[in-house]
């Protein structure tokens, strides 16, 4: 087909619009295609800008809630602590009396049938596996060592109390006086098996 055109070259309209390259794109389409992509961005951004507030005041909200509960967290803590440190406690109190084999009713039962007159104990104490009584003795009849020395080998001859407990000695004997009595105060140590 052929078009003639009588129209005078500068009075002829101009097309509309060009086209870019070879790919025969109209310029209209890519300016309205880069103004709706800049209209597009702009929503996203105030969309995402809401939703950053949103969750700013989110975040703001947890902080206070979290302020609010500090105390009672601190409370929490130092009462979790103190379990930790009575664990600990028990865990030793446990490892010490949870022996089936190892009575310590028993013992102290036969250790206060052994005390002779005149022998009272101030102490007795478990410590690294040693145990350690600590007493003193006023003498009535016999001297206070006699009463001493009678202690240890009744502990050592009572194979119920004995059979627990090795190297049971007795250890260095200190003499003091309470106005005019004679007093001495003594430590018997032994080993836990």
């Amino acid at each position: 087909m052929i078009n003639i055109n009588l129209i005078p070259p500068h009075l002829r309209k101009k097309p509309k619009s060009k086209l870019i390259g070879k790919m025969n794109i109209p310029l209209e389409i890519i300016i309205g295609s880069g103004g709706g992509l800049l209209v597009l961005l702009g929503v996203i951004h105030v969309l995402l800008l809401f939703i950053n507030i949103g969750k700013l005041a989110q975040h703001k909200s947890l902080q206070s809630q979290w302020e609010a509960m500090r105390p009672g967290k601190e409370n929490v803590d130092s009462v979790v602590n103190e379990m930790r440190i009575f664990q600990g406690k028990y865990n030793v109190i446990e490892e010490i009396a949870g022996k089936a084999t190892l009575s310590w009713a028993q013992k102290l039962n036969i250790l206060s049938d052994s005390l002779p007159r005149g022998i009272w104990l101030k102490k007795i104490s478990l410590d690294d596996g040693m145990l350690f009584i600590e007493g003193s003795a006023i003498p009535k009849e016999t001297t206070e060592i006699i009463s001493i020395h009678r202690l240890t080998s009744n502990l050592k001859a009572d194979p119920k109390f004995s059979e627990h407990f090795t190297d049971l000695e007795l250890g260095s004997i200190q003499r003091r006086k309470i106005k005019t009595v004679e007093i001495a105060d003594f430590v018997i140590t032994m080993k836990v098996k």
